[in-house]
């Protein structure tokens, strides 16, 4: 008979030294913080604990959901292994004590919880004492609260599996998305898996308040979210910066592309490249209980083919120890003429989940090379831009590549002081080295006349990033504190060289002339041409009162910010940059009952502060940072399997700008974006899932040079945006599920002059995928029809560069579980 025992003991002394040492580098700031006594005694535990606590545990198996349980409800359970075996639970959501919580995820399980003398819950068969029937006690199984493996420490799936019922907010830890005072969505690996996601913005592609800057096969990821750029270079990973791919990344290794919608540097500090409309974090994939063995062999349009290796495993008596690895190779055309691509990627990642202590560490690497890559497409300015080219050739040269090696590592630890203080410290860095030849390009016509210019560009960048902190809960009377305490510290290495042709070379978007590959070299070790120094202190306080019905989050950061600029060819500094600024935040959230929610949040952003140019008057000022500030309010329902969120928000981000008449140069300028979103997703009915939404947005100038552009609509912001996407299992083939999908943005204007715009745009979508065993083997087929229509169209105005979207791309797998 099977016999787990989850208590686990251990050495304070080897813990701290392996926390030492895990972490060093890294300086771990804290304070004198006065704990509290344990919330429930004893008694309580025994007499059912009278305090309610709410619940959000989806259907499923019965062990796994009462591990869930115990955790959030901190207590002790204990079990024997074979009662469980096969059993399921409808699960639990709202508010219980620990005892009628119990009961509703054993009902109709043929068990019951009894609370014991000295503390915590055995599970028996109801009505029977423990033990068998010449009445020898049988082995139990312990569950702990401070016990819990990486996979379970994720926020669970919501109905349907696309997307969670919540993720990390930054500073302020994992949170459930009712007690989130954001507009956040966290989209999940089934998505990625069943949606063939091959990169972020093919997991974006669902949400409504983004749109991709770039299409597929463009070798690079970049968003529009709230109407402001988000660079990828700005992505995290496991909460880092500098540590994700900078163009684009595989997903190999990913569990979680969590979206958080807005400004936020209280919760991830400033953004490395001064994105504004909101972050994306990573989270890594983590071994679970169940062994994995998966293998998917993929096709797109037009050739490409990829292999994927997924291997899971735990290990020890009580599986603190997990190993997950991910590889995948591919190669071959795309859907565009002349553009190839091949990509070998892995990810490792290994996680210790001790009783008190926990770390997790992950390898990544990356080669990518991309032939006849995309890249924008500069307007020049007095006339009407024409219709898109076709989408299926390529204004590229064929012989334009990008090629990158990146390898990236990362470390998170945690040790439980007591039960209510953790102290927790991350590191990780990343060394990329690109190589590429690629163009320069402006159209100067309505009729497609197209002028570029080649050039060489290496670049390598080191980048190295880590924070530190403390945090804890502490009750003052009826009012609850979480209290969270952090450094963080970045930096940045920049090294370059670049050659461009001498002259340009004429041809047309609707008629592409080949031309042969320029001799163009670089020679030589690449030159220091920058460094970035980014450190901050933190500190936030989310206060609860009224059984957390009323929430109020305080925070303030401390952002210090060091830039210098250097000659390549003689190693000199030409410029410096040292500025700090303070970007407070307050966010409210209501909750009057269980499955609704009303926040409000002010937050800001922060971006390096602009230099005046040479020209002007000034010229060589170092402004403060730039600090952009968004006013959001909303509100979240939860039916259950359906959630949806309502949010209207302003965001404001000072530009700077040459006065034409006293040529003084400030940071007067101003663009003002307000938005209303409506966001949906889970099951609207048995077997019917949607998600999507829709966004409307009002980008406005409000402050331009001399006045010439003020109240002009903002530069690739579009009013309208709509996503819908639906999966329905046919009842007519069991394992069936057919999939659609509906993009629409309306019409962006390319110039802050309003006299250049791309029209409006749908896209439609459809798929199947069909899972079966044979054998003993799970298998999963998958197909997808992206841009059904075949449709040619200007996909983005982003930065004031054209890029256009992508020609009808079929995509197929077949993945395998051994």
């Amino acid at each position: 008979m099977t016999n787990k025992h989850h208590t686990h003991t251990t050495q304070p002394k080897l813990v701290m030294r392996k926390l030492a040492i895990a972490m060093l580098g890294i300086s771990i700031g804290t304070t004198t913080l006065a704990c509290t006594a344990w919330a429930a005694t004893s008694q309580e535990s025994q007499a059912g604990n009278s305090n309610t606590q709410e619940y959000h545990i989806p259907a499923g198996a019965l062990d796994t959901a009462l591990n869930q349980f115990a955790k959030a409800a901190d207590i002790n359970l204990s079990y024997e292994a074979p009662l469980l075996e096969k059993l399921t639970t409808a699960g639990i959501k709202g508010r219980y004590t620990v005892t009628s919580g119990l009961a509703v995820l054993l009902n109709g399980s043929g068990l019951e919880a009894v609370a014991q003398t000295g503390g915590g819950y055995i599970l028996r068969k109801a009505s029977v004492i423990q033990g068998d029937a010449q009445g020898k006690t049988l082995p139990i199984v312990d569950v702990q609260a401070a016990r819990d493996v990486a996979s379970s420490a994720l926020p669970a799936e919501y109905a349907g599996g696309q997307t969670a019922r919540g993720g990390k907010i930054g500073l302020l830890g994992n949170k459930d998305n009712l007690d989130t005072p954001f507009s956040v969505t966290q989209y999940t690996a089934k998505l990625i898996e069943d949606q063939q996601a091959q990169s972020i913005g093919d997991v974006l592609v669902n949400d409504p308040s983004i749109r991709n800057t770039y299409s597929r096969s463009s070798g690079r990821d970049e968003f529009n979210i709230r109407g402001f750029t988000l660079f990828n270079y700005d992505v995290l990973f496991n909460g880092l910066h500098g540590v994700s791919p900078r163009n684009t990344g595989s997903l190999i290794g990913i569990e979680r592309v969590e979206l958080l919608r807005g400004p936020n540097a209280l919760l991830n500090g400033m953004a490395p490249a001064g994105s504004v409309g909101g972050s994306i974090n990573l989270v890594p994939k983590r071994a679970g209980a169940t062994p994995l063995n998966r293998l998917t062999v993929s096709y797109m349009d037009d050739s490409q083919l990829a292999t994927h290796i997924d291997i899971g495993r735990r290990f020890g008596s009580e599986q603190q120890m997990g190993i997950r690895f991910n590889a995948i190779t591919s190669n071959g055309d795309t859907a565009v003429d002349n553009v190839k691509e091949n990509l070998d990627a892995m990810a490792l990642g290994v996680d210790f989940q001790g009783e008190r202590f926990r770390i997790e560490g992950d390898v990544n690497y990356q080669h990518r090379n991309t032939q006849g890559r995309g890249a924008l497409l500069f307007a020049a300015s007095g006339f009407k831009i024409g219709s898109a080219p076709d989408a299926d050739k390529n204004l590229i040269q064929k012989w334009t590549y990008w090629k990158t090696n990146e390898v990236s590592g990362a470390l998170r630890a945690e040790f439980d002081v007591s039960k209510n203080w953790t102290l927790y410290g991350a590191l990780g860095g990343q060394e990329y080295d690109f190589k590429s030849l690629q163009t320069q390009m402006q159209l100067f016509t309505t009729q497609g006349s197209l002028r570029y210019r080649p050039y060489r560009l290496n670049e390598a960048i080191s980048t190295f990033s880590a924070e530190a902190g403390v945090k804890g809960k502490l009750t003052t009377g009826t009012i609850e504190h979480d209290v969270v305490f952090s450094t963080s510290n970045y930096s940045q290495e920049n090294r370059l060289l670049r050659t461009p042709n001498v002259s340009f070379t004429n041809t047309n978007i609707y008629n592409i002339l080949e031309t042969a590959q320029p001799n163009l070299s670089l020679s030589g070790n690449l030159p220091k041409v920058g460094e970035t120094r980014l450190q901050s202190l933190a500190i936030a306080d989310t206060i609860s009162m009224l059984d957390r019905r009323l929430q109020l989050t305080l925070g303030m950061r401390h952002q210090q910010v060091e830039v210098s600029g250097f000659n390549g060819a003689t190693g000199i500094r030409t410029a410096h940059y040292d500025k700090s600024d303070l970007t407070p935040a307050i966010a409210v959230l209501i909750k009057p009952t269980a499955q609704l929610s009303f926040y409000g949040n002010y937050i800001e952003a922060l971006n390096q502060g602009s230099t005046a140019p040479t020209g002007a008057v000034n010229a060589g000022q170092i402004f403060s940072p730039a600090v952009s500030k968004q006013r959001e309010a909303g509100v979240k329902y939860d039916a259950g399997r359906f959630s949806t969120t309502l949010s209207a928000f302003e965001i404001t981000k000072p530009s700077g700008l040459t006065n034409p008449n006293t040529l003084r140069f400030s940071m007067n300028g101003e663009q003002r974006n307000r938005g209303i979103e409506l966001l949906t997703q889970g099951e609207v009915a048995d077997h019917v899932r949607v998600l999507g939404g829709l966004a409307w947005t009002q980008g406005k100038l409000t402050k331009t040079e001399d006045g010439t552009n003020d109240g002009n609509i903002a530069p690739a912001v579009p009013k309208f945006q709509l996503n819908l996407a639906g999966e329905w299992d046919a009842p007519f083939l069991p394992g069936l599920t057919l999939t659609a999908r509906m993009l629409h943005t309306s019409m962006q204007y390319v110039d802050a002059g309003n006299t250049q715009n791309l029209p409006s745009w749908n896209r439609y979508d459809l798929g199947a995928r069909y899972a079966f065993v044979a054998g003993k083997t799970p298998i999963t087929v998958r197909g997808t029809i992206e841009n059904l229509f075949d449709k040619n169209y200007w996909l983005s105005a982003a930065r004031e560069g054209l890029t256009i979207g992508a020609p009808r791309t079929v995509l197929l797998s077949v993945s395998a579980d051994f």
